[in-house]
C-alpha cells in the first residue's frame, strides 16, 4: 500500500477498481460467456477492461497520455498488442498504433511494471510479474478477436517472445529487441559468488539479471511463431549489436525476418520511417 509522505495526512482507503467499472466487465463477461454476443458487445467489453487499466495507472501516477489505450475497428479485424519498452510509456506508441488501426488493425497498447530493485519503497518485481502482465493484456485483446500478433519494444519485444509460447499469437513484431545483455563489473563479481556460495539467497538479485535472463531464455522460445525484427544494424558489443548478433542466428534456424535500420536510428516506435511500418505490415500480411 503506497504510504504517505513525512508531514502528509494518511492516505484514504481507496478500491483498487471503480465499483461500476468492475460491474460492467462482470454484467460483459457473463454475456460473452454465454456466448452468441455480437461485436459491439465484445468491443465493449475491451474498452470497459481498458478503462480499468488506465484508472489504475492514474493512481500509479501515470500521466494522461502514458496510460493504456485501445483502438478497436467497428467489424472483425485482427488485432495487435503493443507492449512499451523500459523507460517508455503508451505515448511512444499511439502513432504507431494509430497507424496499424488506420491499416485496419485493432489496437490494445500497453506498458508494464518494468521495477528497478534499487528504487525505495519499491517491491522487488520479477520479469516473470511482466509477463504475467503481458498475458493479461492478451486475455483482454482476445475477448474482439483469435487472430493477435505482439509487437513489443526493447525489453517488451523479448516478452512478447515469452508470451507466444504460452498463448497462440499470430506473429511477433520486435521492434529494437533486447535478445542479449551485458552485465555490469559489480553484477559479475555477484553473481561469480552466488555460484561459489551455492547457498539460497532470499535477496531478490538486481534488475539487470533480471532482464539479462528474460532476455537470453527469451531466444529458447522462439518456436513456430513467425518474428519480425526491426533493428539498428549494428556489430558492435553493446546491447543492440549483442541483440541483433542474437537475432542473425535465430534468422538462420527459425521463422524470423530482419528488416534493418542504418546505425544511429533512433530506437524508439514513434520515430519509424513510414516504409519500414509498410513493410512490417506487409510482413504481417503475408503469415
Amino acid at each position: 500500500m503506497e504510504q504517505p509522505r513525512a508531514g502528509e495526512p494518511p492516505l484514504a482507503s481507496r478500491p483498487e477498481y471503480e465499483p461500476q467499472v468492475s460491474h460492467t466487465i462482470w454484467e460483459l463477461e457473463r454475456k460473452v460467456r454465454r456466448g452468441r454476443t455480437s461485436d459491439a458487445t465484445r468491443r465493449a467489453l475491451v474498452r470497459a477492461h481498458v478503462e480499468q487499466l488506465r484508472q489504475i495507472e492514474e493512481r500509479l501516477g501515470v500521466p494522461e497520455e502514458g496510460r493504456s489505450f485501445a483502438l478497436l475497428q467497428e467489424r472483425a479485424a485482427p488485432a495487435v498488442l503493443m507492449l512499451a519498452g523500459e523507460g517508455q510509456t503508451c505515448e511512444n506508441l499511439r502513432p504507431l498504433g494509430a497507424r496499424f488501426h488506420a491499416r485496419g488493425w485493432n489496437v490494445l497498447a500497453s506498458s508494464l511494471a518494468y521495477r528497478q530493485f534499487d528504487r525505495p519503497g519499491v517491491t522487488p518485481n520479477y520479469w516473470q510479474t511482466c509477463l504475467d502482465e503481458a498475458e493479461n493484456r492478451y486475455d483482454i485483446l482476445e475477448h474482439c478477436t483469435s487472430q493477435i500478433a505482439v509487437l513489443g519494444v526493447g525489453l517488451g519485444a523479448a516478452l512478447a517472445l515469452h508470451l507466444a509460447a504460452r498463448k497462440r499469437v499470430h506473429a511477433v513484431v520486435a521492434l529494437f529487441p533486447i535478445l542479449d545483455t551485458r552485465l555490469g563489473l559489480g553484477e559479475q563479481l555477484r553473481a561469480v559468488l552466488r555460484r561459489l556460495m551455492r547457498s539460497r539467497h532470499t535477496t531478490p538479485v538486481s534488475w539487470s539479471m533480471q532482464r539479462r535472463m528474460a532476455a537470453r531464455l527469451a531466444q529458447e522460445k522462439v518456436a513456430a511463431t513467425p518474428v519480425v525484427v526491426v533493428s539498428e544494424d549494428r556489430r558492435d558489443r553493446s546491447d543492440t549489436g549483442r541483440s541483433l548478433h542474437a537475432a542473425r542466428a535465430l534468422a538462420a534456424r527459425k521463422p524470423v525476418h530482419l528488416i534493418l535500420l542504418p546505425s544511429g536510428h533512433s530506437a524508439s516506435p514513434d520515430s519509424l520511417p513510414d516504409d519500414i511500418v509498410h513493410r512490417v505490415l506487409e510482413q504481417l500480411t503475408k503469415i
